[in-house]
């Protein structure tokens, strides 16, 4: 008995509510495979143009891997032992810093009540240090403990390139394998899908990783010469929430402006000027020669895909907004282009 286009249509869509509820029950250990499938995309283009100069794939594979391994292990060897102990001293000292929180806002909290203010705007000002001092105490707590989870994910981190080696070898089998899953008459289509896909991320993943390299190393060497405590985690943290359009650079910057406002006001403006200018330099000179293809995203479209992040999965649904966006819109364009095709052939 063959199957109409409705019942079709209706097992696919319980296929994928399967899928999805599969996935989501065992979404704990889908970090490593993630970040697999990520490593491989991004070297998959290194491979290929290595295999178009005659190498074989597993020879382009074993080189491109093993140059990446010895990269990763001088900066291991070089930076880790310092980040680690940065971070021990870091955990160490945040109830002191969080009393120094305290005793700063407890100081900003009297000098504005010595002023006249109307009853309403006291309240006002009551509410907004209440909450600042809530926010920072609980940025400071997440960021650490989001570097302390990178750490605890160690064995993630070492599992993804042995998993994006294996999926760069057998890509063809893999992609030929999933092609023949495929309606004929759909190819074409998802291909070009695909494509645009592909031409959204690549330039945008390329471009960010690289922007938020320098970006990164600028804000440790600038730190460092300003004798900021903790400029090696500090500026981990600024590289990393570089990739976050719009919102990124200033959360990135506020550990190292906290820090410094227990020293001096001073201190504090120095950091601000040296964050105002790291951004001047990679607005203006890096990331204009740097970053590939644009997502193509409204901007109004990329501060709520950030905000919808951050209220799903925090700091790293943040991390991952804007690329999912893309892909959605993609998606969307495709479901829509395709029902309107097929409206015009009824």
């Amino acid at each position: 008995m063959r199957l109409g286009s409705q019942e079709k249509r209706g097992i696919l869509l319980l296929i994928i509510c399967l899928s999805v509820y599969f996935f989501y029950q065992v979404r704990a250990i889908l970090f490593p495979f993630i970040l697999a499938i990520l490593l491989a995309y991004l070297i998959n283009p290194l491979v290929e143009g290595l295999i178009d100069r005659g190498q074989p794939r597993i020879g382009a594979l074993i080189f491109i891997f093993g140059l990446f391994i010895t990269i990763f292990s001088f900066i291991l060897i070089t930076f880790f032992p310092a980040i680690i102990d940065e971070l021990d001293a870091l955990a160490h000292r945040l109830p002191d810093y969080a009393m120094k929180l305290e005793g700063l806002i407890d100081h900003i909290n009297i000098k504005y009540q010595r002023i006249d203010l109307p009853d309403t705007i006291t309240t006002i000002l009551d509410k907004s240090i209440n909450r600042l001092e809530e926010n920072t105490l609980e940025f400071i707590q997440k960021t650490s403990g989001v570097l302390l989870g990178l750490l605890s994910r160690m064995f993630s981190l070492i599992m993804a390139p042995i998993l994006a080696f294996y999926l760069l070898k057998d890509l063809e089998e893999i992609k030929e394998f999933l092609w023949s899953l495929l309606p004929k008459k759909r190819r074409k289509g998802i291909k070009v899908l695909l494509g645009r896909i592909d031409s959204s991320l690549f330039g945008f993943f390329k471009g960010q990783l690289l922007v938020s390299l320098l970006v990164a190393i600028l804000s440790t060497i600038g730190l460092y010469l300003l004798n900021i405590k903790f400029y090696l985690i500090i500026g981990v943290i600024v590289g990393i929430f570089n990739i976050v359009p719009y919102f990124g650079p200033i959360l990135g910057a506020l550990p190292a402006v906290i820090i410094a406002s227990f020293t001096s006001s001073k201190l504090v403006l120095m950091v601000v000027l040296l964050f105002f200018v790291i951004q001047q330099v990679e607005g203006g000179i890096i990331a204009p020669k740097i970053m590939g293809e644009e997502v193509g995203l409204h901007p109004i479209v990329i501060i709520f895909s950030l905000l919808a992040g951050g209220e799903l999965l925090g700091i790293i649904g943040m991390l991952i907004a804007v690329p999912i966006a893309a892909i959605i819109k993609e998606l969307l364009r495709y479901i829509i282009y395709e029902m309107l095709i097929s409206v015009d052939n009824r």
